[in-house]
């Protein structure tokens, strides 16, 4: 069973949505959000300057990042203890705040950054509606990926737990979220056909030269965050 498989780890959750990311910053930055999320990449600075972004584009961002976190307070005020209308709510403005940061893209901008997206995640990237779509994910690939993502979710969430805890530090969680990335990887490589690998090989486009994570921290790329 990939449960049993799966080492647990710390994660944010995905239904904060890359309006939470702080914008901005290296490496790790863009990951803060969903993860899945090809927005959530555009409060790293490294992916800023490979996109070019503009001042102009970077001030858009900003404001929108600034909106987004009233929504989301706004958002967890009205559900109140209802935790499922939490994570519903949540995850609604987390979707709308990205298809508002997209928009401030040019069509090769967004081109690019969803490259860039393929490099970052690596295997993880097929977690992404648009490019399973991109990939022809068959109807019953996608059924797996989704029962892979709701296994992920529960492992993280037991996890969270025992850092609340104190039973796990940071450290060990960091070490575990390499172990945990590994089986997700193996995992999702069963579900591609040999095609469908070559093929996201390929949608990477030219390399993308990501700055060095920071001291004291994992690195951001090909799949962290969950």
């Amino acid at each position: 069973m990939f449960l049993k498989k799966l080492v647990i780890i710390v994660a944010v959750a995905a239904i904060v949505g890359s309006a939470m990311a702080q914008g901005g910053g290296g490496r790790g930055q863009g990951m803060r959000g969903n993860p899945n999320s090809l927005s959530g990449l555009l409060n790293r600075a490294d992916v800023q300057k490979d996109l070019g972004i503009t001042d102009e584009q970077k001030t858009k961002l900003t404001d929108i990042r600034t909106a987004s976190r009233q929504k989301m307070q706004d958002a967890r005020t009205a559900a109140g203890d209802d935790r499922a209308a939490m994570q519903a709510a949540m995850q609604k403005v987390g979707e709308e705040v990205g298809k508002e940061q997209m928009a401030v893209l040019t069509a090769d901008q967004a081109k690019r950054l969803k490259e860039i997206f393929v490099q970052v995640r690596g295997s993880q990237a097929i977690l992404n509606t648009e490019i399973q779509s991109d990939l022809g994910l068959s109807d019953d690939q996608k059924a797996k990926i989704k029962d892979l993502q709701e296994r992920q979710t529960k492992a993280n969430q037991e996890i969270q737990q025992k850092v609340r805890d104190q039973s796990i530090d940071q450290a060990e969680a960091r070490t575990e979220r390499e172990k945990n990335n590994k089986v997700l990887a193996d995992e999702i490589d069963k579900i591609l056909t040999d095609a469908q690998k070559s093929k996201l090989k390929d949608m990477g486009g030219k390399p993308f030269t990501a700055d060095p994570a920071p001291a004291g921290r994992g690195g951001g790329g090909g799949g962290g965050g969950f």
